[in-house]
């Protein structure tokens, strides 16, 4: 038996995760789920270009759901 591990883009994490369960468990398991974590940053040129691109892509959410996001993951720790 072999171990890989992934990164996978969130575009085609479904995809992906869709290719995986179309074998048996005996053949093939998934081992780790986990979501890297996005809210580090390391510049301001790295936050201003985050958010040029949730704006140009529609990709943000709301001020309350970051929030309600980052107390869950403070609960989770």
């Amino acid at each position: 038996m072999h171990t890989l591990k992934l990164q996978v883009n969130e575009s085609i994490y479904f995809q992906v995760l869709s290719f995986i369960n179309q074998f048996q468990s005996n053949e093939i398991s998934v081992i780790e789920d986990k979501v890297q974590e996005d809210f580090v940053v390391s510049s301001t040129d790295d936050v201003r270009k985050r958010v040029l691109n949730a704006e140009t892509h529609g990709k943000y959410i709301s001020a309350d759901t970051f929030w309600l996001d980052i107390d869950k993951k403070i609960e989770e720790m």
